[in-house]
């Protein structure tokens, strides 16, 4: 399928998702067609959020490097985020060039965390849903994309997101059942236990531990522990 075909077919493609796990999928697809590495959909944060883990998002990227962005704080004074706050054209990037004017200690661990996994150019597609809430759809990898490209992924971009924003609104209002092992290595996950801890102190082994975080994710749509948490604590599945 050409990229043409996809983008005349994404009306009714976004229309027939169901689940968030579907439009992973989805993204993940379309991120190798187009020959880039990840993607990240997330809603922008307000004053208060300084975490990606602490936004409502569907990504590839590796758990480990959104842990790393979160522990050493890059979402603060994010010139990506900044610029997407105060605009809403979508633009290319280059992870050195667009860092330029951090100081060096960020700038320079911003740089190596994107390089080392292969991310260091992309783009960024503002967007918002029907209740004007506003999100941004990224495609990264080891390339910018053409005026041709950025406007075909700006419609996906806007379609996806608003068809993810209804999935989040219908998911508000349909119970989900957790078994208490599920909830309980859910609330543990999210005061910061690993498997191993929460093994001993639910006298369960490591192997169970990851099987009901497993299904929670499953249950939840998700993709990741850190989505599944986040999702969990935005729904009031758990408290911490």
């Amino acid at each position: 399928m050409t990229f043409e075909a996809e983008f005349n077919g994404i009306e009714e493609v976004a229309a027939g998702f169901n689940t968030h796990y579907e439009v992973f999928k989805y993204m993940k697809g379309l991120t190798q067609y187009l020959g880039m590495s990840a993607f990240l959909i997330m809603t922008l944060p307000n004053v208060d959020v300084v975490e990606i883990g602490a936004t409502k998002i569907i990504t590839n990227w590796p758990a480990e490097m959104v842990d790393y962005y979160d522990a050493h704080n890059l979402m603060v004074d994010s010139p990506v985020i900044r610029r997407m706050l105060r605009s809403t054209s979508p633009f290319n990037y280059d992870v050195a060039a667009i860092n330029t004017d951090r100081g060096e200690g960020k700038k320079s661990t911003v740089i190596e965390l994107f390089n080392r996994y292969g991310l260091e150019k992309g783009a960024y597609f503002p967007v918002h849903d029907a209740a004007g809430g506003r999100g941004a759809m990224s495609i990264s990898g080891s390339r910018n994309f053409s005026v041709f490209e950025m406007a075909k992924l700006l419609y996906i971009a806007t379609l996806i997101y608003d068809r993810l924003s209804q999935l989040t609104l219908n998911e508000k209002h349909k119970p989900i059942a957790f078994t208490s092992s599920e909830l309980d290595c859910l609330r543990l996950t999210a005061g910061g236990r690993k498997s191993s801890e929460i093994a001993k102190l639910l006298d369960l082994s490591e192997h169970a531990v990851n099987n009901h975080i497993g299904s929670a994710i499953k249950k939840l749509g998700c993709t990741t522990r850190t989505q599944a948490v986040v999702s969990a604590l935005r729904l009031n599945i758990i408290r911490v």
